[in-house]
């Protein structure tokens, strides 16, 4: 009888339920979506999932996800040599995300690309060096090299030559945002606009934030932009609207803090946090007498 060796299938790639999208009825992070090549990733209310049969494991949607929720896909292996690294044959095309992680990681500080590749690199490695120049990093260097010309019939001894002459090295990077903040402690991925005239400082921004990167304690409204990953909960939960995230990349970004104050209301004897101080009416107080209510 014939004997069948039984195979079990990798496990499929999955979106776990730290995501933004399961947790927060009406989140609007699409980041994962957002840089899917293939459109394998649907996003809905409470719900988000990523289509087995589409995708491929580029691995775009991990270098995006603000909360690290993508589960059984891999970082890309890459080969490197002397701080450059080598692109030698048409694999997937690395997002700046991750090109930003191998400059820090590994210290690489160039690309060196087959000539046929050129065409397709070329778009991701000026992106990079845009951000690399706001960034005050220096930027990539490009090296383009020939083609290596192919025998079909000693196609592994050709390659097992090839490594004997120019060994390469091959290596991952840590992925999510968090470990692009670990790398570039200093600097700020996104802006956190803030409109004090609209805000009523009920602190839900702060209590959504995982990273802390919104704080109210000790009188002091704190926006820290290096901690944010961009998640945009905060942004969700405020129904003032007075929140707006955007990308926006700056050097050495400080913390803003703005001050508030402990008030009483006259009218429903309530605490709450004013942004001038003797502010007589809370926020509801004020919004009722402000409709003729009281």
């Amino acid at each position: 009888m014939r004997r069948f060796i039984r195979m079990e299938l990798p496990p499929e790639p999955m979106i776990n339920g730290k995501c933004v999208r399961k947790r927060l009825k009406n989140s609007v992070c699409d980041s994962c979506a957002q840089v899917c090549p293939v459109e394998a990733i649907t996003l809905g209310s409470m719900s988000a999932a990523i289509d087995n049969q589409l995708c491929y494991q580029c691995g775009n949607c991990l270098f995006s996800c603000p909360v690290d929720a993508i589960d059984n896909i891999d970082p890309h292996e890459r080969s490197y040599h002397n701080n450059r690294l080598v692109i030698s044959h048409d694999g997937p095309l690395a997002s700046i995300e991750e090109l930003l992680v191998w400059h820090k990681q590994y210290q690489i500080n160039g690309i060196e690309i087959a000539e046929p590749l050129v065409d397709k690199w070329l778009p991701v490695l000026a992106a990079l060096n845009v951000k690399l120049k706001h960034l005050q990093e220096p930027v990539w260097q490009l090296v383009v090299t020939e083609a290596p010309e192919v025998d079909s019939g000693r196609r592994s001894l050709f390659f097992r030559q090839k490594l004997d002459e120019n060994p390469l090295s091959k290596g991952q990077v840590r992925t999510g945002l968090n470990a692009r903040k670990q790398f570039y402690p200093q600097d700020s991925w996104f802006q956190i606009e803030l409109n004090a005239e609209s805000c009523i400082l009920c602190g839900a921004c702060a209590k959504v934030c995982d990273e802390q990167a919104i704080k109210l304690e000790n009188n002091q409204f704190i926006f820290d932009e290096k901690k944010c990953t961009g998640c945009m909960s905060c942004q969700v939960v405020c129904f003032p609207q007075s929140i707006d995230v955007k990308p926006f990349v700056a050097k050495d970004n400080q913390a803003r803090t703005y001050h508030y104050y402990d008030g009483q209301c006259e009218k429903c004897r309530l605490s709450f946090l004013a942004w001038q101080p003797n502010e007589r009416l809370c926020p509801i107080c004020a919004q009722h007498k402000k409709q003729g209510w009281l």
